[in-house]
């Protein structure tokens, strides 16, 4: 009797574990993760100042330094925020310049989202653009072309901005000036399950083991209309799409350069740090890792194939990496430690060179230092194109 009721818990305990772990799995690889408006609007301010105000409860995304966005009304409206103005420890509020806003009239009571997508559209980044489609095998991917600066020397040297998971084309708006100031075209891409590109059959994050696929057709329509050599721009989860594609896109002998921000280089140990912090239970982190990459377990979690987690490692399996490299990365990120992007630069001391910024949010560190940003950005195209000028002329 003792036997059975220590196998009855055994199995209850196993099933619960199981179960466990597929509540994990569902969270990786989700695209519609739910966006709540859980700030309030306190007031607003756009008689008495001299510059449209809006007051928020505090805390310590809306105090911090830096440019930022609000959306409200389930996302009717959209607000660019400046600066702190004041900060009321007592009340517990901060009010903030209002920049610009658009949709719903902003006004007090409403409930908001705190945002780091500034600006939040092609038109807000003040430079002629184009929408244009890149043909993928899924269908036709919407993409933002920002040709380079007519005023300048003419370059054949493209960037293609590539968003993180759960994002959607307008983070990657960040990066777009810094390119056109060093005289690139950028284009700007959607991918597969981003709400704006076609879908795959399982609506699942592959976490960039397909993704990559969409954006090589976006390097093939690059090379088409011009593009001589590509630097791939990698938000996050973009970034280790930008390294699938020195490994795999059929125009890597032309990928010249990555820049990858607050990158995911290993998702294992990601995922193993995401679980910490959010205090899952180690054994049932463990079990969701090994359900992604089981073929018995693909029913179970909806994913059209398994994962091949260690090919998605840029740290011990990343040997094959061949062109320069920028990671900014802030010491402040909770979702992707900064520890992985000093290992992948440890691991590739010849191309790597990692800026540390100062302590932000994931993705959030040209939010909270954009000189600091630009500046290593800029700087680092700079050096990028001298050298393969000089390499040029020595040929």
């Amino acid at each position: 009797m003792k036997l059975g009721y220590l196998l009855t818990a055994g199995g209850l305990a196993a099933s619960g574990l199981m179960i466990a772990s597929l509540a994990v799995v569902r969270q990786i690889v989700r695209t519609d993760a739910p966006r709540r408006e859980r700030l309030r609007v306190l007031a607003v301010d756009n008689v008495s100042s001299s510059t449209d105000t809006v007051t928020l409860s505090l805390n310590e995304a809306t105090r911090a330094p830096g440019h930022y966005a609000i959306w409200f009304d389930s996302g009717r409206g959209y607000a660019q925020l400046g600066g702190a103005l004041a900060v009321d420890e007592r009340a517990s509020t901060v009010t903030r310049e209002v920049v610009s806003s658009r949709g719903t009239r902003l006004r007090a009571g409403l409930s908001a989202r705190w945002s780091g997508v500034v600006p939040s559209q092609a038109v807000d980044v003040g430079l002629p653009f184009t929408a244009v489609i890149i043909p993928t095998a899924l269908g036709p991917a919407p993409a933002y072309r920002f040709d380079a600066p007519i005023d300048r020397p003419p370059t054949s040297t493209w960037a293609i901005h590539i968003h993180g998971q759960g994002a959607s084309r307008a983070g990657p708006l960040r990066g777009v000036p810094v390119a056109h100031r060093a005289g690139l075209t950028s284009l700007v891409v959607s991918y597969r399950n981003d709400h704006e590109a076609p879908s795959s059959r399982d609506r699942k994050s592959m976490l960039g083991q397909t993704e990559w696929h969409d954006i090589d057709a976006a390097l093939e329509y690059a090379v088409a209309h011009g593009a001589e050599s590509i630097i791939l721009v990698g938000w996050s989860m973009g970034a280790i799409i930008a390294l699938q594609l020195t490994r795999s896109a059929q125009q890597r002998k032309r990928i010249a350069g990555l820049c990858l921000i607050a990158p995911v280089v290993d998702w294992r140990s990601t995922i193993l740090a995401a679980g910490r912090r959010a205090r899952v239970p180690a054994p049932v982190t463990r079990l969701a890792l090994g359900a992604l990459g089981s073929s018995l377990w693909r029913r179970a979690t909806g994913l059209q194939e398994s994962m091949r987690l260690s090919d998605l490692n840029w740290i011990n399996n990343g040997r094959d990496l061949n062109v320069p490299t920028l990671v900014l990365h802030s010491s402040g990120d909770r979702s992707v430690p900064i520890t992985l992007s000093q290992a992948f630069a440890d691991a590739h001391t010849e191309l790597v060179e990692l800026v540390t910024l100062p302590p932000a949010p994931h993705t959030l560190e040209w939010n909270r230092s954009p000189h600091l940003w630009e500046d290593a950005l800029s700087d680092w195209l700079h050096r990028l194109q001298l050298s393969r000028a000089l390499s040029r002329s020595s040929e």
